[in-house]
């Protein structure tokens, strides 16, 4: 096992227990669907991860949904999940990348990404999933950025490294605009958002220090939660609902 693989698979050790794998609030994630101007009938959540968001847009909606993500273990937890609630019949789940997503163009009328277009990038998200779309359809993405023109040294030195395409809100609106959307409506994720999110992995990332203290992995996630812990509100998950134009 090379040094990657052992980082990742110390990283996933971490995450494979906890419930939510970002921060986010169903509170937040209903706010953001009840923006949208449309009813969707076809929507497709892309980095869904365990699916908090996939199941809210099942219970709330009579669409028929897509969930996809490349971690085959979140979709088997997804799975289970969705049969429990008896839920599954509108929903498919796909394992795959979101940068090569293997779907027709105009085959959704809403796009659906909560915490996870950074990892491609949100520029180039906005971009590669646009034609996904339907005519006016619509997007929903969250994203990671600064709140404020004077972050401290700590945060800046910190999410440079974690996240070095993180901007303001500005900066991504208009981005969002330059890509071919209308911005119906943005807001920052509440502070219970972050708890629900940093307090389990918290107490997860104590539990399982002991059998692997050597950990980078174990280590990068204590320092994140350091910089959670000091400086939120410097940063914070923010929630776009765009529309597509013509």
């Amino acid at each position: 096992m090379n040094e990657h693989d052992e980082y990742m698979a110390d990283f996933m050790t971490v995450f494979q227990t906890l419930e939510r794998w970002g921060p986010s609030t169903d509170a937040d994630s209903l706010k953001a669907l009840s923006m949208l101007p449309i009813t969707p009938t076809n929507i497709i959540d892309i980095g869904c991860g365990k699916g908090f968001s996939t199941r809210l847009l099942a219970q709330h909606t009579k669409a028929q949904i897509i969930a996809v993500d490349n971690e085959p273990s979140a979709l088997d937890t997804l799975g289970e999940r969705l049969a429990e609630q008896a839920l599954d019949a509108r929903v498919s789940l796909f394992c795959a990348s979101m940068t090569e997503l293997p779907f027709s163009p105009s085959s959704f009328d809403c796009v659906w990404s909560e915490g996870s277009a950074y990892v491609m990038g949100v520029e180039q998200a906005l971009t590669q999933w646009r034609p996904l779309l339907k005519e006016h359809g619509c997007m929903v993405i969250s994203d990671l950025v600064w709140l404020t023109d004077n972050p401290s040294s700590d945060s800046i030195a910190f999410w440079k490294n974690e996240y070095a395409d993180m901007q303001t809100v500005s900066t991504r609106l208009t981005q969002m605009q330059q890509a071919g959307f209308d911005v119906i409506d943005h807001f920052t994720l509440s502070e219970r958002a972050w708890f629900d999110y940093y307090q389990p992995l918290k107490a997860r990332v104590a539990d399982v220090k002991a059998s692997m203290p050597n950990s980078a992995a174990i280590a990068d996630l204590e320092r994140e939660i350091e910089i959670y812990e000091r400086y939120l509100g410097e940063f914070g998950y923010h929630m776009f609902v765009l529309h597509k134009t013509t």
